[in-house]
């Protein structure tokens, strides 16, 4: 149960759609929050009034405030659980990502809208199962006053629970980007020398076609270079220069290489890392097509599924037994940078075909503009 526990409360903190803890984890940890944050303010409370002792105070303050303060903690877990459930996957994912006022106002206007209706709620059940003159003694100024500190309160840690987590999240991303800057420093450099070995290959035996090949690299260098240096891609640009690279290399392989890409609307407009996918190609390429003697053909997909963008590069190559660098510094350079954006809901994994292999990326879907123009 401990275990159980520990694993459900980083993750307590998190909008997500689709949540693998057990519920009866997220219940009993909103309970002993809304549990001690009542208590510690009851125990202020009674410090001040010298009411610890007090028979009457414990029947009539006490206890209807403590049962008042845990159906507030789980209302709230209801407000949110439907705000995970009511909105599309993108918006929660960037509602959770922005750490700006925006944000930040939606979150906290939702957090007192649950306070408020947790209270009526909480009253409500205190008077009919408890003490049913509880409701009446509101009418009571004085307590209304308390009523109103004690709204305040909660609404209060709930501003300061939200700006520690912003600020925790601002220098969470400015070391993700840090983290990701040196990773594609990395691989670029890999990308631009392994084109230019294609280029070179070409010109032991054809100039010609290397002088097109070297044409169109120089076109498509001068197309991809400002989108190299960017902090976030879309997958339709990722499939634009996908496809001009293969195009590229069908020049030196001819007929021994054959390709195809599919896409639906909704996945070429989903934001990700640049250069995510062409290593995936070029890896395809160099250990599963090219040690084939009548080479092979490439296929590439992306969609989206339950809230996840998959993105999925298929050959029928050699296969992963015959290749062992198939798991090199590439897709390693690539997990690592989904690891540093999205942690545990980024992940690529590559196995066999029959023949050839499979390299899948997942990652949430987050959407830009859709671009009409492109179809799947």
């Amino acid at each position: 149960m401990r275990a159980r526990l520990r694993q459900a409360w980083p993750a307590f903190w998190i909008l997500r759609k689709q949540r693998s803890e057990p519920a009866w984890t997220r219940i009993l940890i909103a309970n002993a929050l809304a549990f001690s944050l009542s208590a510690a303010l009851l125990m202020l409370a009674g410090l001040l009034r010298l009411a610890w002792f007090d028979p009457l105070w414990w029947h009539t303050v006490a206890i209807p405030f403590l049962c008042v303060g845990v159906v507030v903690g789980n209302t709230l877990l209801a407000v949110f659980r439907a705000l995970e459930l009511g909105i599309g996957d993108a918006a929660l994912e960037r509602l959770h990502r922005d750490a700006g006022w925006r944000s930040g106002l939606m979150l906290n206007a939702l957090a007192a809208a649950g306070i408020l209706l947790g209270c009526a709620i909480g009253i409500g059940l205190v008077s009919a199962f408890y003490d049913p003159a509880a409701g009446d003694r509101l009418a009571d100024p004085r307590q209304r006053l308390h009523f109103a500190l004690f709204m305040l309160v909660l609404i209060g840690a709930n501003v300061t629970a939200w700006s520690l987590r912003a600020r925790r999240l601002a220098r969470q991303r400015r070391a993700t980007e840090a983290q990701l800057h040196l990773l594609q420093a990395q691989i670029e450099p890999q990308f631009l020398f392994n084109t230019l070995a294609d280029v070179q290959g070409l010109l032991d035996h054809d100039h010609e076609r290397a002088r097109q090949m070297l044409e169109e690299f120089t076109d498509y260098l001068r197309a991809s270079l400002s989108q190299l240096r960017r902090a976030d891609s879309t997958v339709a640009a990722e499939l634009d220069m996908a496809q001009s690279y293969l195009q590229l290399l069908q020049l030196r392989m001819g007929m021994r290489l054959r390709f195809s890409i599919e896409a639906s609307v909704q996945a070429r407009a989903a934001v990700v890392p640049p250069l995510l996918l062409q290593p995936l190609v070029e890896n395809a390429i160099r250990h599963g097509l090219e040690p084939k003697a009548d080479g092979g053909s490439v296929h590439i997909r992306a969609d989206v599924r339950f809230g996840l963008l998959e993105i999925t590069v298929l050959d029928d190559g050699v296969g992963l037994s015959a290749s062992a660098g198939r798991t090199g510094l590439a897709l390693d350079n690539i997990r690592a940078r989904l690891q540093a954006r999205h942690g545990g809901k980024g992940a690529l994994t590559l196995v066999p075909q029959a023949p050839g292999a499979r390299a899948m990326i997942t990652l949430p879907f987050v959407g830009a503009a859709v671009d009409s123009s492109h179809r799947a």
